[in-house]
């Protein structure tokens, strides 16, 4: 005998899923909670999408940040590289700050395109 799934079983389905989704994406579940999320994203496209943006930002967040950090490339500043003048660090702290907000302004506005593309 099979079981027939309606359509109310899988949106509360799916409303308990979505609360988990970001965990699922960063992998920060605990294994029983991510067992039945990932069984869930096998047989449900509108989630799996869900997921599959929401791990997208995740990589792109980790990758702006390490770009942001100075990390990109591997190495930090030495003391030779930084500027003697206070004047200079100021100026060189100011584009650095203004240069981090040109990408967060521009990573929320890709965000919020992304999720009224569905």
């Amino acid at each position: 005998m099979t079981t027939s799934v309606t359509p109310l079983e899988t949106t509360l389905e799916c409303r308990t899923v979505h609360d988990l989704l970001a965990g699922h994406a960063l992998n920060v579940l605990a294994p029983e909670e991510a067992a039945p999320v990932s069984a869930h994203l096998a047989s449900c496209s509108a989630c799996r999408d869900e997921h599959d943006c929401l791990a997208a930002v995740a990589a792109h967040l980790s990758t702006l940040r390490a770009a942001l950090a100075g990390e990109a490339d591997g190495r930090q500043p030495g003391p030779a590289e930084r500027p003697h003048a206070p004047r200079q660090r100021h100026r060189r702290n100011g584009a650095a700050r203004g240069g981090s907000l040109v990408a967060s302004l521009t990573l929320s506005q890709w965000v919020s395109r992304l999720a009224y593309v569905r």
